[in-house]
């Protein structure tokens, strides 16, 4: 469900990411129901922008890799349990279009609270076998950390935050559970 977003955000960063200005680090990104700062770590240019999503990528470590944090509302229906919420998240995310380009190492999908919502917190490491980049195709790694909470202040609007990374096999993100931690700490959900 959320993947799609991510690497089409991939894509334009691969692309775009040295004509796009870089995003001030005490300049807040604000959606509909929820505010936080950008990440800290490294330059973040911005990939997508409107009241219902903000996306921001910076270069990795390698030339043709890249990091991604996405935050983003949908609609949820009225779910009266956490673990309805659960279900319906791991059925939506399984609902994904299967092309055959990625191949799933591991998923984790558990229900979890960050900042006063409940969530299902997850996280997924797949190998991306036809990813574009700058002068044709290679396979990379695909990591992604997330949440899908469910708004405190309104309990059909779902709120999608997720850092991620693509990189080639043998770099690896050995920071990305410790980066991903510090952007997901200053999420706050704000009043409609």
């Amino acid at each position: 469900m959320f993947k799609i977003i991510v690497l089409v955000s991939s894509i334009f960063l691969a692309s775009c990411a040295t004509v796009a200005p870089i995003v001030n680090s005490n300049s807040p990104i604000n959606i509909y129901g929820v505010n936080t700062l950008p990440p800290q770590n490294g330059d973040w240019v911005v990939i997508a922008a409107s009241g219902y999503q903000s996306s921001l990528g910076s270069k990795g470590l390698n030339k043709n890799e890249s990091h991604v944090v996405n935050v983003s509302i949908f609609k949820l229906p009225s779910l009266d349990s956490d673990k309805k919420l659960l279900e319906y998240i791991v059925s939506s995310r399984a609902s994904t279009p299967d092309t055959g380009r990625f191949e799933n190492r591991e998923n984790t999908e558990n229900l979890s609270s960050l900042n006063g919502a409940v969530c299902v917190k997850y996280h997924s490491i797949s190998t991306d076998t036809n990813a574009k980049i700058q002068g044709g195709n290679a396979s990379m790694v695909y990591e992604s950390i997330g949440y899908n909470c469910q708004h405190p202040k309104k309990n059909t609007v779902g709120v999608n935050i997720e850092y991620s990374s693509r990189y080639f096999e043998d770099t690896g993100y050995s920071t990305l559970q410790n980066d991903s931690d510090a952007f997901f700490n200053g999420i706050k959900f704000t009043e409609f």
